[in-house]
């Protein structure tokens, strides 16, 4: 599908008027649906980013008219439709891919098992952890207000939320990778905060 430049720069004008932070965000969306997309064991992650972003600068002018709320978890939604896409076609990965989410390095294991773990997630829980480690700095608490405008909480109510889910994917880390290599006890989940 061929993307004019006009497009392109009608989906920068929705990201944020702001051409230079338009860009960051729209590098930071793509970098996150590279993970989600890893995440999933899809090996062509770069190439479904891509995509995502193309499919929804096809239907942007729409989008603009009705859509409210941040742009990324439009993408996201995309991005779901297009993991379901590739589950039917069984298009999946057959090796490890080894890419960290976590600046701390971690064992292949640990990645395995934060994949299972993030999968066993409700689409809401998982859906709100992946938002809230999306962006860094000061633009990460702009998103955070943004988050809890859209679901009408306060932002300390995030944090509780984001909390309870890390504590869940801790112990649920701990038993997989107890699972995966009994010998193993001593693995924690590292998150930034």
């Amino acid at each position: 599908m061929a993307i004019t430049q006009a497009q392109f720069d009608s989906l920068l004008g929705w990201l944020n008027p702001d051409r230079e932070l338009a860009g960051r965000k729209y590098q930071t969306i793509h970098s996150g649906l590279v993970r989600i997309f890893i995440c999933k064991g899809l090996n062509d992650a770069e190439d479904l980013a891509d995509e995502t972003i193309n499919r929804v600068m096809v239907r942007l002018p729409t989008i603009q008219e009705c859509y409210r709320g941040e742009p990324a978890c439009y993408f996201h939604g995309v991005a779901k439709n297009i993991i379901r896409e590739r589950k039917r076609t069984k298009e999946f990965a057959t090796g490890i891919v080894d890419v960290r989410v976590d600046p701390e390095p971690g064992t292949g294991e640990e990645h395995d098992c934060l994949g299972h773990c993030l999968d066993r997630l409700c689409d809401s829980k998982r859906n709100l952890i992946l938002n809230y480690y999306l962006y860094e700095g000061h633009s990460k608490i702009e998103h955070h207000k943004r988050m809890a405008g859209q679901l009408k909480i306060t932002i300390g109510a995030i944090r509780n939320r984001v909390f309870q889910i890390r504590l869940h994917l801790k112990n649920s880390m701990r038993q997989c990778t107890l699972r995966e290599k009994p010998q193993a006890r001593g693995s924690s989940l590292h998150w930034r905060s």
